[in-house]
């Protein structure tokens, strides 16, 4: 499917109509470029790409590794107060906390600052039980400290801890309207305290225009010449986010499902780089051309011992070690 974004306003006017046929702009010597040819240039490119991507590829499809995770033992650790000294920003991702009493360590894997309603929260992965080699999650009530990458001192006290659940997805590349973009890598909190999550989950896709306002690297970068840190071109740009969506969300004309679950099961596989009319014409010659058949030869598990074997073997007159 093709982007959504209009591209033809001001002030880039690409005025792209596929029913007109054009495959290509013929520049001429003698004659002004205009910003309209040469956006459409582009334009025309992607045309192309897009048909050979939607012939190959689902939207949403999985092109380079950028898989999805789905984690329901995602520990909790709501605080109750933090040191004076410190803020919650402090308490950085692999950070060790110790507990005071318990004795049991875990890293810090993400933080939540309050909303209002749910207190500071910090999440972790435990990796140590405490003194006692039975306490296996921090204590209500108990002391946590640590350092973290900066030599920063830190320490905060525990309300309660609860089991919660995230989705996360890796750095990769997925086929979305016609382009093949880039994501980077994310965790996403799915619920908090409780871990049978209800949800569709995928990328929210942003598309918008960046001038040198919004990224000084758009400015003129030759050095030395009159036209140095000018304003040129502005950039169109796809970001993708990973989000949940209530199971009966139709809201999707910026959102891909990337998987559904329900009370903390999977409903459906994540899209890889599936390719559809190929693998399906792949997998038609082949039954025509070899029918069904095993690729891996069946094991006869000799449990029954080699006598038993023999007998088999005698019975469909097949020889074992020369033996009938």
């Amino acid at each position: 499917m093709p982007s959504p974004t209009d591209f033809n306003l001001s002030p880039y006017f690409d005025d792209f109509s596929e029913s007109k046929k054009f495959h290509r702009v013929l520049f001429r010597p003698a004659f002004a470029v205009q910003a309209r040819e040469l956006t459409q240039s582009q334009t025309i490119l992607q045309n192309q790409i897009e048909k050979v991507g939607d012939h190959l590829f689902k939207q949403g499809a999985l092109i380079i590794p950028g898989q999805v995770s789905i984690d329901t033992e995602y520990y909790a650790v709501k605080l109750t107060s933090i040191d004076s000294s410190n803020t919650l920003a402090q308490f950085t991702t692999g950070t060790i906390l110790t507990g005071s009493s318990s004795g049991v360590t875990a890293e810090i894997t993400k933080t939540e600052a309050t909303d209002g309603t749910d207190p500071d929260t910090i999440f972790v992965k435990y990796s140590k039980t405490g003194t006692n080699n039975t306490a296996d999650v921090f204590s209500d009530g108990e002391t946590l400290t640590g350092t973290n990458s900066d030599s920063v001192s830190l320490s905060c006290v525990v309300d309660t801890t609860a089991t919660g659940s995230a989705a996360g997805v890796q750095a990769g590349v997925y086929y979305i309207n016609g382009f093949f973009v880039q994501n980077d890598t994310e965790t996403l909190i799915l619920d908090k305290y409780t871990n049978t999550p209800s949800y569709r989950v995928g990328l929210t896709i942003t598309e918008s225009f960046i001038t040198s306002t919004d990224d000084t690297s758009l400015l003129d970068n030759a050095t030395g010449s009159s036209n140095a840190n000018a304003t040129g071109a502005h950039r169109f740009k796809i970001d993708l986010t990973l989000a949940k969506l209530t199971e009966d969300s139709t809201a999707d004309s910026s959102f891909v499902e990337l998987f559904r679950l329900k009370s903390g099961r999977l409903q459906n596989r994540p899209i890889t780089d599936v390719r559809t009319s190929i693998e399906d014409t792949l997998a038609r010659r082949t039954f025509d051309e070899s029918g069904d058949y095993v690729v891996d030869d069946f094991e006869l598990d000799d449990i029954l011992g080699q006598y038993s074997l023999q007998k088999i073997c005698k019975t469909v007159g097949l020889t074992l070690n020369g033996r009938k």
